[in-house]
């Protein structure tokens, strides 16, 4: 009769020891086994490794004895600064940071209109911003919370969509979450204002206004 959690012994060799199911070891060999990490799992006896749970994921080059992580959340607390042609935009930190620390911002400009609909209403037409928009410091793989963004054209409506990132975000697209700041530039002399932002997730924008 066999013990609970006795660990397993190989029939092609044995003096080595299997891992038991929840455990993995990655060298064959009498090493011990090794718990699997957080958000993984092993479901058979002499795993080499483990595997994640669903929604987490590892990405290459993380090594086994990592626990598996997920994206973070959406930035948080999108403040925008107008000031003529350029705008500041600021965020803080997701509140979930996916169990990683390899966080980076990425901002998407679009520029958006208002057509008339088939039913007689208006829709919300959005395209990219023009090549010679500027990022400052740049658009994708920002470190701080902050960007500012120029040359846009006057009197003009843009969306910008902040995008936390880690190194899983790649492998769950449809778990990727962003944050979104509506503005409408001044001319020259006007001034600067407070918009108004929001998070958007699976298809939907919660807006939160800023004051």
């Amino acid at each position: 009769m066999s013990v609970p959690n006795e660990p397993a012994v190989s029939r092609m060799n044995p003096t080595i020891v299997m891992c038991q199911p929840g455990f993995y070891k990655s060298t064959l060999g009498n090493t011990e086994c090794s718990k699997c990490p957080p958000h993984s799992f092993s479901h058979h006896e002499g795993s080499l490794f483990c595997g994640c749970e669903k929604n987490y994921f590892r990405a290459e080059g993380d090594p086994v004895a990592m626990a598996c992580t997920r994206p973070p959340s959406a930035p948080r607390n999108v403040i925008s600064s107008i000031n003529e042609t350029s705008v500041i935009l600021d965020w803080s930190w997701p509140e979930d940071n996916g169990g990683r620390r390899d966080i980076t911002f990425t901002v998407v400009c679009k520029r958006c209109r208002s057509a008339p609909s088939g039913g007689g209403g208006l829709n919300q037409l959005c395209e990219p911003c023009r090549s010679n928009v500027r990022f400052l410091p740049r658009a994708a793989g920002l470190q701080n919370t902050t960007v500012t963004v120029a040359d846009l054209l006057a009197h003009t409506n843009y969306t910008f969509e902040i995008e936390a990132q880690n190194g899983v975000s790649p492998l769950a697209p449809k778990m990727r979450q962003y944050a979104a700041v509506t503005i409408t530039t001044n001319q020259a002399g006007e001034m600067p204002q407070l918009s108004s932002s929001g998070i958007k997730a699976c298809g939907q924008i919660i807006r939160q206004e800023r004051t």
